[in-house]
This record gives structure tokens, C-alpha cells and sequence, in this order.
């Protein structure tokens, strides 16, 4: 998941390690700290390759 904000530079994603449970939490904190608005994607998940 991937989280980023459509008035400032301010993102925030899964891909860093974090849960996405932290990820909202950090969305939800960059909106009411700013009255930005935040938008969000999903990711693609890994691609695992056997050998």
C-alpha cells in the first residue's frame, strides 16, 4: 500500500517496511496535522522466483 498527498511532497508505504495499519495511521495523522487530502494505491505484491 502506498499512501501520498495531492498538496505536498508527504507519502508513506508498505514497500518502507512498515504495516499498512501504520501506513493509514501515518495517512490519518498527515490529514489532520495539514487538511491535506491523501490518496492511496496498492502496491503489485513481490514476485517470488524459483530457481
Amino acid at each position: 500500500m502506498h499512501k501520498y498527498c495531492l498538496e505536498c511532497e508527504w507519502q508513506c508505504s508498505t514497500a518502507d517496511g512498515r504495516t499498512e495499519a501504520d501506513v493509514s495511521e501515518q495517512a490519518i495523522e498527515h490529514f489532520v496535522e495539514t487538511g491535506h487530502t491523501v490518496d492511496s494505491f496498492r502496491l503489485p505484491p513481490p514476485v517470488i522466483r524459483l530457481n
